[in-house]
């Protein structure tokens, strides 16, 4: 009896095994875990980030240390703000030292006979470029990378002035294809994050070991000049010798960024309906004398100002005060700016000295203080 035989390719049929899959528990520890990992490194991500900010910030404010001494070495005075009463010729500090950080093109075409403002180049002195169209030109060496504030622009709050004072919206001024003037005005001035200490607030008397008697505004030369005092009738030519507390104990230039843009405690405190500025900081470009600051100390909250009751923090509390309540003419600040020191890094801020020294100062230890100038500060914090 023969035997039944099947096909070898049938013999040879094999059954594969089933796959495991991961069950739905496994899928949720797997994600848990994910999650888990990634918690734990973006912290580590965002502080490394901001190290790498702070550091940048740090060496932008030495280039302007280095700038600022060189200017010195070469011309035997500081580059402090030219800010005559009568209203022509206002020049910045960063004007007079934009050849000492590698911006001589842009010096070469700015006109310094005239108004920062000026919107008519004066082409037969050899000036192609109103000073105004200059003005937008955003320099990284004067912005911190930890500024979230983004392309905002300050202006001219000048109403006597082309482009004639802040339009309604945050909208920049349009220039015409020439690049020789505006078609239509709006915000034209490129901010910088860094400017010099002016003085200690006349309000904070009483309040502080010195302070200025006079308003802003006025010449007022005495102990509580900073290292770059702004000039105000074109006699004042501060020198390195005239820094009486040593250049290493003297602020030169401070942190001041997010402006013209109203922040307090590191949270925009702008007006968000975009009716700009109708809260803003007089402050911010670069090109304007009026960027430079007071030491005015503010409330821990960055609404009071001065002699205010509870001020206690002369850095950090907000990086300015707003035109709301300090009005462009009004009675405190005049035609001068109101900013306050302020840096989005957590815990302080970068300053300048008048060595070109770079130092890291802790808001705490202001914070503590009942006056701004107290013995755990730095001497010449004006």
């Amino acid at each position: 009896m023969s035997r039944l035989r099947f096909p070898r390719s049938i013999r040879r049929v094999s059954f594969p095994a089933p796959r495991r899959g991961f069950t739905l528990v496994e899928l949720l520890v797997v994600i848990a875990i994910i999650g888990t990992l990634v918690g734990l490194l973006l912290p580590a991500v965002q502080a490394a980030r901001e190290a790498a900010n702070r550091s940048r910030c740090s060496n932008n404010l030495k280039q302007l240390g280095l700038a600022i001494f060189n200017y010195s070495n070469a011309y035997n005075s500081l580059p402090n703000s030219h800010r005559p009463n009568n209203g022509t010729a206002r020049i910045s500090w960063i004007t007079r030292t934009l050849p000492f950080f590698e911006q001589n093109t842009l010096s070469d075409r700015f006109d310094r006979s005239v108004n920062w403002s000026a919107t008519v180049p004066n082409t037969a002195a050899g000036f192609q470029i109103p000073n105004a169209i200059l003005a937008m030109t955003r320099i990284d060496t004067l912005n911190c990378p930890s500024d979230p504030s983004g392309d905002v622009l300050d202006a001219d709050p000048d109403t006597g002035s082309t482009p004639s004072g802040y339009p309604t919206t945050n909208t920049p001024a349009v220039v015409n294809a020439s690049g020789t003037g505006f078609v239509t005005a709006g915000l034209f001035c490129a901010p910088t994050d860094y400017s010099p200490t002016t003085f200690v607030d006349s309000r904070l008397v009483g309040q502080v070991a010195v302070a200025h008697t006079a308003a802003q505004g006025a010449q007022k030369p005495g102990p509580a000049d900073g290292y770059l005092p702004k000039d105000y009738n074109g006699t004042v030519k501060p020198r390195m010798r005239d820094c009486l507390d040593g250049t290493s104990k003297t602020i030169a230039v401070a942190e001041s960024a997010g402006r013209p843009l109203v922040y307090r405690g590191r949270r925009r405190a702008d007006d968000s309906t975009g009716a700009f500025p109708a809260r803003r900081v007089n402050a911010g470009g670069w090109v304007r004398p009026a960027s430079d600051f007071a030491i005015d100390g503010s409330t821990p909250d960055g609404t009071g100002f001065g002699d205010t009751a509870g001020v206690s923090v002369a850095l950090n509390g907000t990086n300015g005060e707003s035109v709301e309540t300090a009005p462009y003419r009004g009675p405190i600040y005049g035609t001068e700016g109101t900013g306050e020191a302020f840096a989005f890094h957590p815990g302080g801020a970068n300053f300048t000295f008048g060595d070109a020294s770079v130092r890291y100062l802790a808001s705490d230890s202001w914070r503590s203080c009942t006056r701004v100038n107290c013995a755990n500060e730095p001497s010449g914090v004006s």
